[in-house]
């Protein structure tokens, strides 16, 4: 199998954060954004990548390809006009035709039971299965699914079935799916080729699961969802619960090898200080994020915000 990441967004909801850096590549926990879903993939036995690109493609090319090494291939398509969630499969085609593939967003952090979501995918000889998760907030575009898991609508008005959860963005493919995808276009995946296969009695289904989703859409999800991977995150650099140096800690942190903390530093409780990034003597970050090669002045307090080397936005 093989993978794709879909990556050619502009990253408006996340301004002004994605004027600094493209949204696929914002650091988080030591490591880009994008390559959790790859990293996530890749523990599953998927080896090679393809990812679709527009803002900034030689910026992110270098970051993931840095972050692969030599265990993990990764191609990479460019938009010069965004092709969306069809049109950049689409384009994609030549890479994604052998066998069956997987596409992931390259804006979340999701995981499920990947190998049960395969096996329902290939007992249903599904042309695709939709990754589902439960929605009880109603927050998302609902999916409708009837018997034995085929979708039978999307959105509000589907009404057919049982409105079962949301799409993750992941999906377990087929590559004669490609041929249906309007070609050489920009093009919406649910809207222009989901829907016409549903209308038809394709073979589309939907796997309710459950697991991670967290989505760094807005600063504030981008703090929260990050935050939120604090308690699983191996300390890194400093020990925890512990006034190292006359630097104070209050786990959960992520403080890494190459951050500079100043005596009378006082870090945490949910603090992410990155590379290059420096809490200077007397300043205190709390539920916040230190960007590489961000700097807190002495004294300084950061609660609740992210702060970059140009700029301290406050998102929660």
């Amino acid at each position: 199998m093989r993978g794709m990441i879909l990556a050619a967004g502009l990253g408006t909801r996340l301004r002004p954060l994605s004027y600094e850096l493209p949204k696929p590549v914002v650091p988080v926990l030591g490591r880009p954004l994008c390559t959790y879903n790859m990293e996530f993939l890749r523990r599953m036995g998927i080896r090679s990548f393809v990812m679709n690109l527009h803002t900034r493609p030689k910026l992110i090319q270098q970051r993931v390809t840095g972050w692969a090494g030599k265990g993990v291939r990764v191609d990479f398509t460019l938009e010069p006009v965004i092709l969306g969630t069809g049109g950049g499969i689409w384009n994609a085609r030549e890479f994604l035709k052998g066998g069956t593939f997987v596409t992931m967003n390259g804006d979340t952090v999701v995981s499920f039971p990947f190998a049960s979501a395969l096996a329902f995918h290939r007992e249903k000889k599904a042309l695709a299965t939709l990754i589902l998760f439960p929605d009880p907030a109603k927050r998302y575009t609902p999916i409708w699914v009837g018997e034995e898991g085929r979708i039978t609508g999307f959105g509000n008005e589907a009404g057919e079935g049982t409105r079962s959860g949301f799409y993750t963005g992941c999906q377990i493919v087929e590559p004669a799916l490609l041929a249906r995808i309007p070609p050489a276009r920009a093009s919406c995946i649910i809207r222009e080729t989901y829907t016409p296969l549903v209308a038809e009695g394709a073979p589309v289904f939907g796997f309710l699961s459950s697991g991670r989703f967290q989505e760094f859409g807005t600063p504030a999800d981008y703090l929260e969802g990050t935050l939120a991977m604090l308690p699983g995150k191996k300390q890194a650099g400093k020990p925890p619960d512990a006034d190292v140096d006359g630097v104070t800690i209050i786990p959960p942190v992520y403080i890494s090898p190459k951050a500079k903390l100043t005596r009378g530093a006082r870090v945490g409780p949910s603090a992410v200080i990155e590379d290059g990034a420096t809490v200077a003597e007397g300043a205190s970050v709390s539920r916040s994020i230190l960007w590489p090669g961000a700097v807190l002045s002495a004294g300084e307090e950061l609660a609740g915000a992210i702060l970059t080397p140009r700029r301290r936005i406050q998102a929660g």
